[in-house]
């Protein structure tokens, strides 16, 4: 019934425990395996503050129970409703929260070096179902994992079934308290443990072991098309990019990396993957605004995800020296061995050809540019010409008198200021973005 495997020699393990059945029944298997196992047992205990006094009752019996078995304790009192209420989050949700913050603290603090929680096959069935009916992805079709927090937070009985663990504190005569709650369908996971799978199991008497033998196949096809979707989306700084011609699973699966990737964890839908799968086809520099002020853009061979912001009205005058950029700097100056970042270019130029009005800015409506070799155009058809992607138009730093642009920093200079045959003063400008 106890996964041995999830234990190292050494290891000092947290039991995260109500005093339920449940997690009575891993407490005391832990502690008939403690000397085997080499590995010491505490206990974690939460009072939610949701059922009054029983709840608080429960704790002290928990108390009196590690006092009683010599286990030592960390325990804490948390008001779950009040939490709830200022996070718009529902009860269930508000405990697993402030739960799961105090077994994280109890991992900082050195109290202990594992968490060993008592889910089992049935809580697994249940997580199922419920993300299921909720609407799941095949990724969240895999269950609870036995394994999380990067070894960290460990599920040793997950595999046991409800008969075990009766079995097993009935013949151990294992003492332990019922929670009310457990019998109430006002909460979701009571109501399929109450009401749902009872009926499905009078039908299907092995829906459990069906339901999770599907699971482990879904899991097994995840794992290789997320392995996939990884290998086709890159991170640079505040940017994430898929590449096009994905299958869907795949695709999807890397937007998703992308989404997460930029802070939107949560309240993406079907109908924003759907929204990316046709932007697939839309012309380049189509974008489509998704969470969180998160836009996707169409770039050629890539969909690009950022983060929107305003472009700063930022306005200096131009110098020979450093100039401070609202993100970075430009560096001018007379040393040809400057080096710029991010594959931008170092450019050469006439300094004594920029006029002294010249400023260095963002660009503006109206600006014009004439390329180097001559031919005047629009600042935004030269840019689109150089496939210099739209997100980043706006904060390009440029070298500019009035709308004409003498400079467009990183990438190219002007014809008007061109070094020639006649020319004396020569500087180099470089771009470093922090």
């Amino acid at each position: 019934m106890l996964n041995e495997k999830l234990f190292t020699s050494g290891d000092v393990i947290g039991v995260a425990t109500s005093g339920g059945k449940d997690s009575a029944c891993l407490l005391h298997l832990l502690l008939k395996s403690a000397d085997r196992l080499n590995i010491t047992v505490k206990a974690l205990n939460v009072e939610h503050g949701i059922r009054g006094e029983q709840s608080k009752a429960d704790s002290e019996f928990v108390k009196e129970q590690c006092k009683n078995l010599g286990v030592p304790l960390m325990q804490t009192s948390v008001d779950c409703v009040a939490y709830a209420k200022a996070n718009g989050l529902s009860l269930e949700e508000s405990a697993r929260k402030l739960r799961y913050d105090f077994l994280k603290s109890a991992l900082e603090s050195g109290f202990c070096t594992k968490i060993a929680t008592a889910h089992h096959l049935s809580d697994n069935v249940e997580t199922l179902l419920l993300n299921l009916f909720r609407g799941t992805s095949p990724s969240g079709f895999k269950g609870i994992p036995e394994v999380a927090w990067d070894g960290k937070l460990i599920r040793p009985i997950l595999g046991a079934s409800r008969e075990q663990i009766d079995r097993f504190i009935n013949d151990e005569q294992i003492p332990f308290v019922t929670d009310d709650t457990n019998f109430s369908d006002d909460y979701t996971r009571n109501f399929l443990r109450l009401k749902v799978i009872p009926t499905l199991k009078e039908r299907f008497p092995e829906m459990e072991s069906a339901l999770l033998r599907f699971s482990s196949l879904v899991s097994l096809d995840d794992e290789v098309l997320t392995a996939t979707a990884k290998n086709e989306t890159t991170f640079s700084g505040q940017t994430a990019s898929v590449n096009l011609g994905l299958s869907p699973p795949v695709f999807s699966r890397a937007c998703v990396m992308a989404l997460k990737g930029l802070g939107v964890k949560k309240d993406y839908e079907k109908a924003h993957i759907d929204a990316l799968i046709g932007l697939q086809s839309a012309q380049t520099g189509k974008k489509i605004t998704l969470l969180n002020g998160v836009v996707a853009i169409k770039e050629y061979s890539k969909i690009t995800f950022y983060k929107t912001c305003e472009p700063s009205q930022f306005t200096v005058p131009f110098s020979v020296g450093v100039t401070s950029l609202p993100v970075g700097e430009i560096i001018v100056c007379k040393n040809e061995n400057i080096t710029a970042q991010n594959g931008e270019r170092v450019l050469k130029f006439d300094v004594d050809k920029i006029p002294p009005s010249a400023v260095i800015r963002y660009r503006k409506r109206g600006d014009k540019f004439t390329k180097f070799g001559g031919g005047t155009k629009s600042l935004g058809d030269y840019m689109t010409d150089k496939k210099i992607p739209l997100r980043e138009r706006d904060f390009i730093p440029l070298i500019a008198d009035g709308n004409n642009v003498l400079a467009i920093l990183g990438c190219e200079i002007s014809d008007e200021i061109k070094v020639t045959e006649q020319t004396s003063n020569v500087c180099y400008t470089a771009l470093k973005t922090i």
